[in-house]
């Protein structure tokens, strides 16, 4: 079973950043991965163009400043992990939050990004913090979204039949093997928008259009299709099919169960493409009142 051996999380000291590095830690533990900690300060003197004798002095405090942070950032992991000093390592920066995380989290080499859904500036839980927002968008390894609360042991996973989607199933397996938890497979069958995606399975006509036998035929054909890929691929699940948008599907089963965690898949890329985000994966990166794993697709 593959995991994670290099887990990298960025935190700001709000409580659920905290509960991010207590997650991260817990996971870092249980499989034997190092764990590093990043705390980024915003610093938007150094780039004053109207002031740049101002830029000047406050980066000659800059230095001090990042070791003062870094005491506080160590001190912070050993009271809420219990590890000591050498057990980690710390990253502290200044300057534009989302693009540190990204650059520290790739030098690093991390194969698993944790944040907090939303940070200390942010007052909605159903939306996500710009900095966790940001990272989602170019971060090139899966990125962990914690949010906190009383769930079950469900894990909920999505999947289109599409490559994308594949890495997904095969992590929300590993969790959930890691975790004891109930894997719970998902397609969804967008009627109403989308009947180009099912080419080979349509019956004629718009849709909309179609009788109840006939959706009760295609939920078969696509359940069929689901179970025999779960097979193919070793997983042991359940397998569920429903209609509607992917993404509120997925949500509407997970907060049925009360999971602890969606998995989704998207599509990995360089340059400014990198910067899109499968709308699934971004609705339930926003709307999803558990924590939510985004697995990346890595073009050849």
């Amino acid at each position: 079973m593959p995991i994670y051996k290099k887990i990298f999380v960025a935190v700001d000291f709000s409580p659920i950043s905290d509960e991010a590095l207590r997650q991260a830690h817990q996971r870092a533990q249980a499989e034997g991965a190092q764990l590093a900690v990043c705390h980024v300060v915003p610093n938007d003197l150094r780039n004053d163009l109207l002031f740049p004798h101002i830029s000047r002095i406050a980066a000659l405090n800059i230095p001090l400043e990042m070791n003062q942070v870094a005491d506080e950032v160590s001190t912070r992991v050993m009271d809420i992990t219990g590890r000591t000093g050498g057990d980690f390592t710390v990253f502290t920066d200044d300057g534009p939050p989302h693009a540190l995380i990204v650059k520290r989290a790739e030098e690093w080499m991390a194969d698993l990004i944790v944040l907090g859904s939303q940070g200390q500036n942010s007052s909605d839980d159903a939306v996500l913090g710009s900095v966790t927002s940001s990272v989602l968008r170019h971060a090139h390894s899966p990125v962990l979204i914690v949010r906190s609360g009383n769930h079950s042991r469900s894990i909920i996973a999505g999947t289109d039949f599409s490559d994308p989607s594949l890495p997904a199933v095969k992590a929300a397996a590993d969790e959930a093997n890691r975790t004891g938890a109930q894997l719970t497979v998902i397609h969804s069958l967008d009627l109403i928008w989308s009947p180009a995606a099912y080419p080979a399975l349509a019956f004629g006509g718009a849709p909309f259009n179609m009788s109840e036998s006939q959706i009760e035929e295609l939920e078969l054909v696509a359940k069929t299709r689901l179970d025999e890929s779960l097979a193919k691929a070793g997983i042991t699940g359940n397998t569920l099919v429903t209609t509607g948008p992917a993404g509120e599907a997925l949500i509407n089963v997970a907060n049925s169960e009360n999971a602890e965690l969606i998995v989704v898949g998207t599509t990995g890329r360089t340059g400014i493409p990198r910067a899109l985000l499968g709308s699934v994966a971004e609705t339930v990166a926003k709307k999803a009142s558990c924590s939510v794993l985004v697995v990346r697709q890595h073009p050849e």
